[in-house]
């Protein structure tokens, strides 16, 4: 009997192992809240993940969870202190969203090191779940092959063969350019020239000055946040439409509409990892976001809140937030929800699913706030995410 109660003390000692220090789940939510990247996802993003705990219960295996935020600024040094910080010292288990590339590569490394979790859900780079893969970083959302590639192909089945790109000069930007480079001159188009502009940049006249001047029949932009609202209103006052050419955006966010309007945007095409109308059940979460932030969320807020429910889940099936038994049973987890159709993680941490082709909404076809986008087509998962079997990462 003695030898029974001490395998049973033994057992339970290894199993809730992990919370012996802290005694909860701890979810750090990493993102810019401050500057550029700050309208797309930001202080809305830490809601999400909040809702995602309140929705779960508030409780895993019997113990609190907790959800922990922080602005990195769009500054890596910063972003890698505070991930220390967190994983050395507060016991953070996970850390969500991380959004710039730039960043995210600082801290895919770290979290490698430590041994825990990142929910990468805004960072474009491909680079954690491909050259830089540990084994600890599952990534959401979307990546270059799925987004530029739906956005690319559309343009040259509407019969544009001749491109020009201005992309943002950081991680993000130059792999949107590699990408849109390659599959326009795959399908036999002609790229007639390129740019690359300073993160944060307000001025750009000479950039479109130069798009006009190249002849393309495409425009594409590969910029975000407040640096495409400030691109997409100049190429507005230099009548870079009226003038015959087509603007493209590689992927635009629910507040990048909100700021720029369908005005300007009315008819561009871009590819989506979701939108708030999707269906009822996308519909039902964004409503409710509407309710907390005043907004219509964006897909990075309902990634986040997609990851950290699965991740929760991981954690009640594994019976401990240790990361190595919780990353074995998110691959087991069967992940279908709001923000995931036709889901499957890959070994190397690549979620993959159904992305979308969307339209910007005509004025007049706007019924309501925050109501500017429909769908064109899905593309299937399978067809959306670069194969398995071509990743550079073989875990």
């Amino acid at each position: 009997m003695k030898k029974l109660l001490l395998a049973t003390t033994i057992l339970a000692t290894t199993t809730f192992a992990a919370f012996a220090q802290d005694n909860a789940v701890t979810i750090g939510v990493l993102n810019d809240q401050s500057t550029s990247f700050s309208a797309l996802g930001g202080t809305e993003v830490v809601r999400a993940a909040e809702l995602a705990v309140k929705d779960f219960g508030g409780m895993a295996l019997g113990k609190p969870i907790k959800v922990v935020s922080a602005d990195h600024q769009n500054k890596p040094d910063v972003a890698l202190a505070i991930a220390r910080e967190w994983l050395e010292k507060d016991n953070v288990d996970a850390i969500a969203d991380v959004a710039n590339s730039a960043v995210s590569l600082g801290v895919n490394t770290l979290i490698g090191a430590k041994k825990k979790v990142g929910l990468f859900v805004s960072p474009l780079t491909d680079r954690p779940t491909e050259a830089d893969c540990n084994g600890h970083i599952v990534a959401w959302a979307y990546d270059v092959y799925s987004t530029v590639g739906t956005t690319v192909q559309g343009l040259l089945d509407q019969g544009n063969k001749s491109f020009f790109i201005m992309s943002n000069d950081y991680e993000a930007g130059k792999a949107q350019e590699a990408w849109v480079e390659t599959a326009v001159k795959a399908a036999g188009g002609v790229v007639k020239g390129k740019v690359r502009v300073p993160l944060n940049s307000t001025d750009f006249s000479s950039y479109i000055l130069q798009a006009q001047a190249s002849g393309a029949e495409a425009i594409v932009m590969n910029v975000g946040g407040a640096d495409l609202v400030n691109a997409m209103k100049q190429a507005q006052e230099f009548g870079v439409i009226g003038g015959g050419q087509k603007i493209a955006i590689t992927f635009l966010h629910q507040s990048d509409a909100r700021a720029i309007g369908v005005d300007a945007l009315k008819g561009a095409r871009f590819s989506a990892p979701w939108f708030w109308k999707k269906d009822a059940e996308s519909e039902k979460f964004g409503r409710r976001m509407m309710a907390i932030t005043g907004n219509a969320p964006g897909w990075i807020a309902a990634g986040t809140y997609s990851a950290v429910t699965a991740y929760l889940k991981a954690v009640e099936k594994a019976g401990t937030d240790e990361s190595t038994a919780v990353l074995k049973a998110l691959r087991e987890v069967k992940v279908d929800d709001l923000f995931v159709s036709n889901g499957k993680l890959f070994p190397n941490g690549r979620l993959i699913h159904d992305m979308y082709l969307l339209e910007v909404n005509m004025p007049d076809k706007v019924s309501e706030k925050d109501d500017f986008f429909k769908l064109v087509t899905t593309v299937p998962a399978e067809k959306a995410f670069k194969p398995y079997s071509e990743s550079a990462c073989k875990l």
